[in-house]
């Protein structure tokens, strides 16, 4: 995808600060291991759309599922990471739209019940919302601790007043409803980063194409030196990007995140991305920076690998 494509997300900076500011007060856990900043949680299996440029254009490759993260695995979850005092963000985001799962404000209340000073988010298209429920749902999850929807408009402006008016009815700040504008157009009025999700989108349009890559970027990649993202079977991934699910590292239903966090298979992985190494699946064929958010957890990985090696 060349240069003029690359559309930056206004939030991508916010992010980014979230996660140092995290870094910058959070002690190494056991044995001296950096922490993470950001859970991600890929709560279902399942999505509403098949918008062209996600690999959920493909029905036959990802068929819809609506199990739900089994939630005595969640709860152990939360109880690791009461064990370490975790602060950070939780983001309900993924390979799915969040808010097919109907008791999702049971997840949000779990996480919020037991560890109140992090941080809970939804990443949503907003579909759900306009239903009669949708109203009462924001209810529930605002009501059980949750701190952010973020909306994802994908179809033009005309969504905009919908939105506004269900964030008025809602009772919501700006701050906790955001609505962020990611249909397609010009590069003026674009707000997402288009990326070819590990090499899973093959798509192209007047304004920009997405394909694998034919050869690996020669640069490092952020991602698996702040956070995880855990599917809805459980299954401890390393990025979000990874649609194909080629690189898996656990299963919280099976062990500890705080031991997959730490394995030697993860560990090897970033050694691998901190030389700028890619050449491997999926990141061979991935177009995603993967230097925007988390310098200080790369950095604090470093000094970790200094001292052990």
């Amino acid at each position: 995808m060349s240069k003029k494509n690359l559309f930056i997300d206004k939030n991508i900076g916010r992010v980014g600060d979230y996660v140092d500011e995290h870094v910058n007060k959070t002690k190494n856990l056991k044995n001296n291991i950096p922490p993470f900043s950001s859970v991600e949680f890929s709560i279902n299996g399942a999505c509403n759309r098949r918008c062209v440029f996600c690999p959920r254009v493909n029905e036959a490759d990802y068929p819809n599922i609506l199990n739900s993260l089994d939630m005595n695995a969640f709860k152990n979850l939360i109880k690791d990471l009461v064990s370490i005092n975790y602060d950070g963000r939780f983001s309900f985001t993924g390979f799915c739209e969040p808010l097919l799962t109907k008791n999702l404000h049971e997840y949000v209340f779990e996480i919020k019940s037991n560890l109140p000073k992090s941080t809970v988010e939804i990443v949503s298209n907003g579909d759900v919302l306009e239903k009669k429920t949708g109203l009462k749902m924001l209810n529930n999850l605002f009501g059980a601790g949750l701190d952010r929807i973020r909306v994802s408009l994908y179809d033009g402006p005309h969504q905009i007043p919908t939105m506004k008016n269900i964030r008025r009815q809602s009772k919501l700040s700006d701050d906790q409803f955001m609505i962020r504008e990611r249909f397609l157009g010009s590069e003026e009025s674009h707000g997402i980063t288009i990326s070819n999700r590990a090499g899973s989108i093959n798509y192209k349009t007047d304004h920009f194409e997405l394909k694998a890559l034919e050869e690996p970027l020669k640069q490092p990649c952020y991602y698996p030196f702040y956070k995880v993202l855990i599917d809805h079977d459980g299954a401890v991934l390393m990025c979000s990007n990874d649609w194909k699910k080629e690189k898996i590292y656990g299963n919280i239903i099976k062990e500890s995140l705080l031991t997959i966090w730490s394995n030697n298979r993860f560990n090897e992985i970033r050694k691998k991305l901190s030389c700028g190494n890619r050449n491997y699946k999926p990141c061979n064929v991935c177009d995603v920076n993967g230097t925007l958010n988390g310098k200080k957890s790369f950095d604090r990985w470093q000094e970790y690998f200094s001292k052990s090696d």
